[in-house]
């Protein structure tokens, strides 16, 4: 079966994967990994998306892929990104994106909707959310020390990953603070 020429824009998924990908050949636990330890602080897609996108990649011509024998486990699939995918990769880097959903936060409805509860129930949801934040903020600083200091866009994505950090966490502080004190 010969694949095709994708002529759709990508999602922001494929995207991910693809720019993961333009780093060198990987199997899917490896993108999976990959993503887990770069990218995933500003999208992070699910194991079964990854492994989902990747063989469509693959019959859109984006990616190629390779079956590659191992002695003591299973046989694995390892992908590369092609010419065509470089391209639409940075035909989609270079389109202008749609505004982020601010609408769609799981933990904002819930205190909308707080009176039908206790405030130490929400109060420790956002503490929850606070405890994620810090730690966000520990990886951007671990990352920021292993960094490239000529990598302009990784250092323009840690600092985003900082300032929402930040500000999620003054915004839980003062939320947890008076939730528990009413």
């Amino acid at each position: 079966m010969t694949a095709r020429t994708s002529k759709r824009t990508l999602t922001t998924t494929d995207a991910a994967i693809l720019g993961v990908l333009s780093w060198g050949p990987m199997s899917g636990y490896d993108v999976k990994k990959t993503v887990d330890s770069t990218v995933g602080y500003v999208w992070g897609p699910a194991r079964s998306a990854i492994y989902a996108v990747l063989p469509r990649l693959v019959d859109e011509g984006l990616a190629t892929a390779r079956e590659v024998a191992q002695s003591q486990r299973p046989d694995k699939i390892v992908y590369r990104i092609t010419t065509a995918g470089r391209a639409a990769l940075k035909a989609w880097i270079e389109e202008t994106p749609a505004p982020p959903d601010p609408n769609r936060n799981p933990l904002l409805l819930k205190v909308f909707f707080g009176d039908l509860t206790s405030p130490e129930v929400l109060a420790d949801q956002i503490q929850a959310r606070r405890l994620e934040a810090e730690r966000m903020s520990e990886e951007m600083d671990r990352f920021e020390a292993e960094a490239d200091p000529d990598d302009v866009y990784t250092a323009l994505t840690r600092a985003w990953g900082r300032e929402y950090a930040r500000a999620v966490i003054r915004w839980a502080r003062a939320a947890e603070a008076r939730l528990r004190a009413s």
